[in-house]
């Protein structure tokens, strides 16, 4: 028997239902939105990904049952060790990206 997995989506932007960010235990894994008349998703984590880590849906509550299931494959057959280094790798972007940020705004002056 299978763990139950748990995923967590909010909206990208604020006032948008139609693009959702998709995050497991605190770790952005995914994103969820519609395309035209489907859903599309897939699973976004920084390591080369199988070809069924994204998929379309006929509607959003699909799309995130697909993401979960494909997520929960995932889990099942991704080393631990390889799994931790992608989340190494996503905390350095977030540094990097916070950096960034940091430096343009110390750019602006008043």
């Amino acid at each position: 028997m299978s763990a139950k997995i748990t995923i967590n989506a909010q909206p990208r932007w604020p006032d948008v239902n139609d693009d959702y960010a998709v995050q497991f235990e605190g770790h952005s894994i995914g994103r969820v939105r519609r395309d035209g008349t489907i859903w599309v998703w897939s699973i976004t984590i920084p390591m080369a990904l199988p070809e069924w880590a994204e998929g379309s849906a006929a509607g959003r509550d699909e799309g995130f049952k697909a993401l979960a299931a494909a997520w929960g494959r995932l889990l099942a057959q991704t080393n631990p060790e390889r799994l931790q280094r992608a989340w190494e790798l996503e905390k350095a972007f977030e540094a990097r990206q916070q950096s960034l940020a940091t430096i343009k705004s110390d750019d602006i002056q008043p």
